[in-house]
């Protein structure tokens, strides 16, 4: 297995030694404004309120992923009390947390070190048949990705949970964490009368469907370069992700702050760094729809490791 690729930029990690404000008053406005759908729920159409469900849903993904990562505050109690609120059912936070830690510290892309990797060992390739590897391709086409990917990357964290259990260390944080999901579901549907379907449609799997579109290809397996892209979005897309679109840059330096990634994304280049590598996307993410809708983004078997197919082979065989 090759090293991953360089950071771009050799600077020391920030740390958080004071409160930053900008994200708490990201996170008050996030509460207040999923309050305000639950406590307006009769009065919004519910395709409206389904919506707005899978914005915050998609938000709040993004805030967890700030939060583990040390912000907003000094105190790592405070930061994961905050992301501990199991809001979106599925995913403990401190197995989340963990698992994303790792990420940072793999040999990016390789299926056997990176936990958040999508791509799958050759020789799984190589044993599927033609269903399953047309399943694959479909998966690395944004229809595939935004449908059958969205519940499959749940799947798949749970059962690569299942597989860690006998490793120890896992009992607790789940049990911890179904039991505050029985209590705040219990509150959210039993007290507040929130519709589940609403909720878990557009909240839990709208949300994860946002996260599965931000990473569809943030990272590629390429063979010199860095391995982060860089999709250029809107305010709206820029907020749902925390510019962790600029993802270059987020790896490059992992402790910064979502608000001060822009500005340091242009310091470093990483436009040019992500064009000569893993791929710039100046079109946001319609160009990425557009270009992967019906075309598979990249091969499934990961091109770097021994007996890959070459290079940019996108077909059945």
């Amino acid at each position: 297995m090759g090293s991953a690729a360089a950071p771009a930029v050799d600077r020391p990690k920030v740390h958080v030694n004071q409160i930053e404000w900008p994200t708490v008053a990201l996170l008050v406005a996030f509460f207040a404004a999923l309050g305000c759908v639950i406590g307006f729920q009769d009065s919004i159409p519910w395709p409206l309120e389904t919506l707005a469900y899978i914005y915050l849903g998609g938000l709040w993904m993004s805030l967890g992923h700030e939060l583990l990562h040390g912000h907003p505050t000094p105190w790592n109690s405070v930061n994961t009390a905050i992301g501990f609120i199991p809001l979106s059912f599925w995913v403990p936070f401190l197995r989340y947390k963990a698992m994303h830690i790792k990420h940072h510290r793999s040999d990016l892309t390789f299926p056997e070190d990176d936990p958040e990797s999508f791509y799958v060992a050759p020789m799984l390739w190589n044993r599927a048949g033609i269903v399953r590897r047309s399943y694959f391709l479909f998966l690395r086409t944004v229809p595939g990705r935004l449908t059958i990917g969205v519940v499959r990357g749940i799947i798949r964290f749970w059962r690569r949970e299942i597989r860690l259990a006998p490793q120890g260390g896992l009992a607790k944080p789940w049990l911890v964490h179904i039991a505050a999901s029985i209590a705040f579901g219990w509150l959210l549907f039993g007290v507040l009368n929130v519709s589940p379907w609403t909720y878990i449609f557009g909240f839990c799997l709208g949300g994860a469907a946002c996260t599965q579109l931000r990473s569809f290809l943030e990272h590629a397996a390429v063979p010199e370069g860095t391995r982060s892209a860089v999709v250029k979005a809107g305010p709206v897309m820029s907020l749902l992700f925390l510019n962790n679109n600029l993802h270059h840059t987020h790896h490059a330096l992992e402790d910064l702050a979502w608000y001060r990634i822009p500005a340091m994304h242009r310091e470093i280049g990483a436009d040019e760094l992500a064009a000569r590598g893993a791929g710039l996307y100046p079109g946001g993410y319609l160009e990425v729809c557009r270009t992967y809708f019906f075309r598979p983004f990249c091969q499934p078997d990961h091109p770097l490791s021994a007996e890959a197919r070459p290079y940019g082979a996108r077909g059945l065989r």
